[in-house]
């Protein structure tokens, strides 16, 4: 299976892009969140948008789902104008399967995407006007290609009493135990290790999202986190607010998505000089990831 790092929406970022991924296997793509900018990504990297045949969403957040309507609209088939799900002249090569937790399945509808899809040329349509819709119970394993992805609930957003669903990814080969398993964050809101430590251990390579806030690289001291991602100075055990003690072993594994635009202007928040790869290798993890590298498992 080939990862390709796409990246996806701009809610923190002008520049860099955080969490959006397409796998390759066989005839099959299949992407992992549709951020703001996912669609412009895939056209940057010459993919064609028509072969992408599967979709995943892990949360509403704009970056990670604020890219759907654009992807409806450019696969929607126009000419063969089909009304309904069972309709005889829609064609199946233009609506991907959309693939999450059945509760976030109906949430994406009914208040993320609605408002912008529910009203076509003379007819109201669904979310099966424009995909193929695949909820996903809890506690509920699916296969692709011959990989066994998990959901990996996680806290996102707070808002009161009310903690928004978010899923991560964890992916093994259904049958051949010596291939890579993977673990993608997709957005660790309220980051705690001991949330996710049993994937941490069980995964060969990790997606892990990072924002680089509050952080002196001179020092290597972490004045604040957002209160929201997991924190480069956090995440490298660093003094600081939360700091944590990832084994080496584990943060081996880490390949880091960052969200702020100076981590490629080689400064900290400081606005010091900061090679930040270099810092990365230097506190021992796999790196931070680029838009269009590859990885093949």
């Amino acid at each position: 299976m080939k990862i390709t790092v796409l990246g996806c929406g701009n809610a923190f970022s002008d520049k860099n892009f955080n969490q959006s991924f397409l796998l390759e296997e066989g005839e099959r793509k299949f992407l992992i969140d549709c951020g703001t900018r996912t669609p412009a990504s895939i056209r940057n990297l010459n993919i064609d948008i028509n072969t992408i045949t599967d979709i995943y969403i892990s949360h509403q957040h704009s970056d990670h789902c604020g890219g759907i309507e654009e992807f409806a609209f450019l696969r929607y088939d126009w000419m063969g104008m089909p009304t309904r799900y069972d309709d005889e002249r829609r064609t199946k090569d233009y609506a991907p399967n959309l693939i999450c937790n059945e509760i976030l399945l109906k949430d994406l509808w009914e208040h993320s995407l609605k408002g912008g899809l529910d009203s076509m040329q003379g007819f109201d349509a669904d979310l099966s006007t424009y995909f193929v819709p695949k909820p996903i119970k809890a506690n509920q394993k699916f296969i692709w290609q011959g990989w066994e992805i998990s959901l990996v609930q996680q806290i996102h957003i707070m808002t009161g009493s009310i903690i928004k669903n978010t899923f991560g990814l964890f992916i093994e080969h259904s049958t051949d135990e010596d291939k890579q398993k993977v673990f993608f964050t997709t957005d660790a809101q309220y980051f705690q290790p001991e949330q996710v430590k049993v994937f941490y251990d069980r995964a060969d390579l990790i997606f892990q999202d990072c924002e680089c806030v509050g952080c002196n690289t001179k020092d290597k001291k972490m004045f604040f986190k957002s209160g929201v991602h997991a924190n480069y100075g956090q995440l490298a055990g660093w003094e600081g607010v939360n700091a944590m003690k990832l084994d080496s072993t584990t943060k081996r594994k880490l390949w880091l998505s960052h969200y702020q635009d100076f981590v490629t202007d080689c400064e900290d928040f400081f606005g010091q000089a900061c090679d930040w790869d270099e810092l990365a290798e230097e506190d021992g993890f796999a790196g931070f990831v680029t838009v269009g590298q590859e990885f093949n498992i």
